[in-house]
């Protein structure tokens, strides 16, 4: 019972620091924030402040990160058929093909060395792993 009045008592405060989260993630300013979710701006900063408020928008904000990655990962390649067909077409603007094929390539840089900086990680990390055994 005791243990139903506690939680009871954290459901307000947990309901307005995801209102909180979510607001923040819309891009709000602190004061729009507050003003959508019913505190003063003084509130929205101590809330903030919180070691269990940063952790849950650390997360929240990693999560978000994480669909608008897997949404553009899903349409990777009606990117790079768009940026295929405009590089290629005879009819389109110099400029347009310059700047396609521009893009194809920047992309196709960035990619490369992420994942080389990704496998480095990965056999420094193995190494610090294993002097630590």
């Amino acid at each position: 019972m005791a243990n139903d009045a506690a939680s009871h008592a954290l459901a307000p405060s947990h309901a307005r620091e995801t209102a909180l989260i979510a607001a923040l993630l819309a891009g709000k300013s602190a004061a729009d924030a507050a003003a959508a979710i019913g505190v003063s701006k003084r509130t929205v900063y101590r809330m903030k402040d919180r070691g269990s408020f940063q952790r849950a928008y650390s997360q929240a904000k990693a999560e978000l990160l994480d669909g608008a990655i897997a949404k553009l990962h899903s349409h990777a390649s009606d990117f790079i058929s768009t940026l295929h067909s405009l590089a290629t077409d005879p009819k389109a603007q110099p400029s347009a093909r310059v700047q396609a094929s521009r893009e194809g390539l920047s992309a196709l840089f960035k990619g490369i060395e992420i994942f080389d900086i990704s496998d480095r990680l990965l056999k420094l990390e193995r190494i610090a792993g294993e002097g630590t055994k």
